[in-house]
């Protein structure tokens, strides 16, 4: 029988009608279960839940479940049982803590803040449970304190669904004040730890695709007016990009040679989906990338130093040898 939310929500109620007296027969117990689901439930599907709570190796359950002939109905053999008193195994609290770490790298959002006390809740028994054991946290996640912006999420993600314009205050890094942008919303899309709008940008008669970051939003107003068009592809777009912006151009053909070590590194995490392997020696690992030349491209070519050489295109190449020899100046 499939572990889903139905079985446990009748196991429940099983386990909760036969802690009580007088002890049920097993049509007692159909009409208890059925009742509280608020649809039927057949007989056959209930004398199965009995049998899974007393011997299935998936839940544990080990239900110490007796049929009394005499009077046809069932009741614990140990009166102090119950599938809620069962002991919380290390696994369940590996999984416990590897959701709640997710959940918390998203508990600014509306839909998990509402839950956030009952999240605090586990997480604080499941801390309990693993210092009782003399255990210390095992998964640790490499997040920020919290996503700037993430409160304009669920307005946003309304606004894509019904199609309606949205007036943003953005000010980006190097500006003194903010400007005002009407955008037509297509998607959001989140690039190491930041979120970004992408949209099409209407001034006057012309539009375009932009980005926008969360973190630079001033403020936003989902407007009354809607707006129609081709569907936007976000797959067909993000195709030949590396992160979250176009190049000035169109894809390339990007050859790297990494050192064997980092080519060990790029190989078990790829920089992108076109990511090949051109030649691999005891000297270096070749990879070529299908990718636009954009910002993002470039830091992160950077951010490994010595351990590569960018080969292909020219262009790239000199973008990297000049970022180079100005980080150089720094220290002249």
């Amino acid at each position: 029988m499939p572990l889903n939310r139905d079985a446990f929500t009748r196991y429940r109620l099983i386990d909760e009608r036969l802690r009580k007296k007088p002890h049920p027969t097993l049509e007692q117990l159909i009409g208890h279960v059925s009742e509280n689901l608020d649809k039927p439930v057949s007989r056959r599907t209930v004398q199965l839940d009995l049998q899974e709570m007393r011997y299935s190796q998936a839940l544990k359950f080990e239900a110490p479940i007796v049929f009394d002939r005499a009077a046809h109905s069932y009741y614990y053999s140990d009166n102090n049982y119950s599938i809620n008193n069962l002991p919380v195994t290390a696994d369940d609290l590996h999984g416990l803590e590897f959701a709640i770490s997710l959940l918390d790298q998203f508990k600014e959002l509306p839909a998990i803040k509402e839950f956030e006390e009952s999240i605090k809740k586990i997480a604080e028994t499941v801390r309990f449970n693993k210092q009782s054991r003399g255990e210390d946290k095992i998964i640790q996640f490499d997040k920020p304190n919290s996503y700037k912006g993430i409160e304009y999420i669920e307005p946003l993600v309304k606004a894509i669904r019904e199609k309606r314009r949205i007036r943003l205050s953005y000010r980006k890094f190097d500006d003194e004040a903010a400007k005002e942008h009407i955008i037509d919303p297509y998607v959001v899309r989140e690039f190491r730890s930041r979120f970004y709008l992408l949209g099409n940008t209407v001034a006057g008669k012309t539009e375009k695709v932009k980005t926008y970051a969360f973190d630079r939003f001033v403020d936003m107003q989902v407007t009354d007016r809607t707006f129609e068009g081709k569907v936007f592809d976000s797959e067909k777009y993000f195709q030949n990009v590396y992160g979250i912006t176009e190049g000035a151009g169109k894809a390339e053909t990007v050859l790297l040679a990494f050192t064997p070590v980092q080519g060990k590194y790029i190989q078990s995490q790829p920089l992108h989906h076109s990511q090949k392997v051109v030649r691999e020696t005891k000297t270096e690992c070749r990879i070529s990338l299908e990718v636009m030349v954009n910002h993002e491209l470039v830091s992160q070519l950077l951010s490994y130093g010595s351990q590569v050489k960018v080969l292909k295109p020219v262009s790239l190449v000199q973008k990297i040898k000049d970022e180079l020899k100005n980080s150089a100046a720094q220290y002249q």
